[in-house]
């Protein structure tokens, strides 16, 4: 049990400094993506503090989910290990997070230097 409250914790703490970072990395621009489309190019804007907060709270609130539903439901009715499970929850969401980020770098690149 230790184990999976741990991996969420830890989890959750990295979607958070993620926002953290977002917000501050990101100053320079009032609106940053909100969508992209099947190319990687932005097709919608939104204020860069909403965005900056979004996918982390929305993914640690998920992942809170996770965590309590591995807790609560009976290891019986578990089809196989809880700490795989959540791990795979774990490395899912932050792996979202992460191509988010590196989407919002590379326009964030195109917005300084006018390259596509």
């Amino acid at each position: 049990m230790l184990e999976i409250v741990t991996v969420a914790a830890v989890t959750i703490a990295l979607l958070v400094g993620s926002g953290v970072w977002t917000n501050a990395r990101y100053a320079r621009f009032d609106q940053v993506p909100a969508h992209y489309d099947v190319g990687g190019r932005a097709t919608r804007v939104a204020p860069r503090s909403f965005m900056a907060w979004f996918l982390p709270v929305l993914f640690s609130f998920s992942m809170f989910g996770a965590a309590v539903l591995f807790w609560i439901v009976p290891p019986e009715m578990q089809n196989g290990d809880p700490m795989m499970g959540i791990l795979i929850a774990a490395a899912s969401l932050l792996g979202g997070q992460g191509f988010v980020l590196w989407l919002l770098s590379r326009w964030a690149r195109e917005q300084d230097t006018g390259e596509r």
